[in-house]
């Protein structure tokens, strides 16, 4: 049986808010998982190759991160990532919301079946930051997961201590919704040692360096806590716990 199954869109996304409690759950013997639904296509290169190579170069980049979190088994799917304008030479493509529903969720409950987590990971109804993969992913996973019949023992999303606060982007929540659907933290996990595994995972993604900075420089505190909000079951008004489940 597999600990935590993680379910993201993105390469990259499966460092930044859980890189660390991947490599603590693998030093207590726990198992883990990721599904990433594309290959991030759709994302910058900084010219280190050109457009049409990079969904193969950030698979490889996601590889290297998740062997560097001590996370063996990996799950890459080649869904569209989103496309918001022409900047990146791409015409627009709308991604993850244009994938047929029946098919990716079908796919997703297979893999919840094979696998049977104890737990699953993945984001808020807002999708942290708006982004319409975030947003799509969580509302597939929800349904792939009750399509599934399986049992979760428990449910988290990503969840930050502030409501997001960036500028309107074109396709994205407006921030307004953003705000109305932010789920505070129930969990934190403080880093201590994992953190320098944390770092040479987020070094694996080069062609992401510019998401890597930024990340950096606006929530720094995320590098050594990571926090989560507990979906499933719900935690009565004010009740928390310092220790998430799969540790």
């Amino acid at each position: 049986m597999t600990d935590l199954l993680l379910i993201v869109p993105h390469p990259d996304d499966e460092v930044f808010g859980c890189g660390g409690t991947f490599v603590r759950m693998a030093a207590h013997g726990k198992k883990v998982a990721t599904l990433t639904l594309t290959r991030g296509g759709a994302g910058r290169s900084l010219g280190l190759c050109s457009q049409a190579e990079l969904p193969n170069v950030r698979e490889q980049e996601l590889r290297g991160s998740l062997a560097a979190l001590a996370v063996s088994e990996a799950h890459i799917w080649d869904y569209p990532d989103y496309v918001p304008d022409a900047n990146r030479g791409m015409e627009h493509r709308d991604g993850l919301q244009a994938v047929p529903e029946a098919d990716i969720v079908g796919r997703i409950a297979d893999l919840i079946l094979a696998l049977k987590p104890r737990s699953i990971l993945t984001f808020a109804p807002n999708g942290s930051n708006g982004h319409p993969d975030h947003v799509y992913t969580h509302l597939y996973a929800m349904k792939a997961i009750e399509q599934s019949g399986h049992k979760l023992e428990k449910l988290y999303y990503f969840a930050s201590e502030r409501p997001y606060a960036g500028e309107a982007r074109a396709g994205f929540l407006a921030p307004q919704e953003i705000a109305a659907r932010h789920l505070y933290p129930t969990h934190f996990v403080h880093l201590e040692t994992e953190i320098e595994a944390k770092l040479r995972a987020m070094g694996h993604h080069r062609t992401q360096a510019l998401s890597v900075l930024s990340f950096m420089q606006y929530a720094p505190r995320r590098l050594h806590v990571e926090s989560f909000h507990q979906a499933y079951p719900e935690l009565a008004p004010g009740e928390a716990s310092a220790t998430v489940l799969w540790l």
